[in-house]
């Protein structure tokens, strides 16, 4: 049986958290609050996989702050010449709606087919899947319903593009306060759980800024509730004793 590749975020302890990095061939989702680290960690991912001249697809429905972009590459080299072949790498869809969204990720494979080789795709990030979703929501029952079944097909989709191709996929999802116990929940249902294989809780530490915790809540290979703490700084995300290394966001 063939062992899933490991790709390094080159943040050590979400890599060790992850027992090496993450996974391809199976769906990671991260998630929490706004600002709590998602979209930081894609980007840091999307670069260093374009770092190795790999193409990296972004599902960007957050609107995807090119400024950052640019500052975590170019914290990764020197040369500015490196940081525009790190930016082309970058294959950008941005989807203005969810049946957008949908079609894209319906879209993506004829992509990854066109640079299968070498340097061909090695990692999707969708971010946010249920952004589109929540805000379509409403209280018609059976519309609920089908949206919800689009999103699972969505998920569900990437998860086949995942296993066919060997690629990580990345999905962030968005959180609800649950009325039960006031903890929060990912959005998206049961079944965006069961499809991730992985899921990472993201949180951010009251009165320390840019420190985060990552919680392991399912994992096939790592113990569940295992914690690590790290740092959002300019340079992207890093180690508490890399802290200094950048400013803290």
């Amino acid at each position: 049986m063939q062992l899933p590749e490991k790709y390094r975020t080159g943040c050590e302890s979400i890599d060790k958290l992850l027992g090496g990095g993450f996974e391809s061939g199976t769906v990671t989702q991260l998630y929490g609050e706004a600002g709590s680290g998602k979209t930081n960690i894609c980007l840091q991912m999307a670069v260093k996989s374009a770092k190795k001249g790999n193409s990296v697809i972004i599902i960007d429905s957050e609107g995807l702050s090119p400024e950052r972009f640019l500052q975590i590459a170019s914290s990764q080299t020197t040369e500015e010449k490196d940081v525009e072949r790190i930016a082309g790498k970058i294959i950008l869809y941005q989807p203005k709606n969810f049946d957008q969204q949908t079609s894209y990720i319906m879209e993506i494979e004829t992509v990854i087919k066109e640079k299968q080789g070498e340097n061909g795709v090695s990692l999707v990030i969708l971010d946010s899947a249920t952004l589109f979703y929540r805000l379509e929501l409403d209280e018609d029952h059976e519309r609920s319903m089908y949206l919800r079944r689009v999103l699972n097909n969505q998920i569900m989709r990437l998860l086949e593009i995942a296993r066919k191709y060997d690629l990580v996929v990345i999905i962030t999802n968005q959180v609800y306060t649950d009325i039960e116990n006031g903890k929060l929940r990912p959005s998206g249902g049961y079944t965006v759980e069961y499809i991730s294989k992985v899921i990472v809780q993201l949180e951010k530490v009251a009165g320390v800024p840019g420190k985060r915790i990552a919680t392991i809540k399912k994992h096939r290979s790592m113990p569940e509730e295992s914690v690590c703490t790290f740092f959002i700084t300019r340079n992207g995300i890093e180690d508490y004793e890399s802290e200094r290394k950048g400013d803290i966001r």
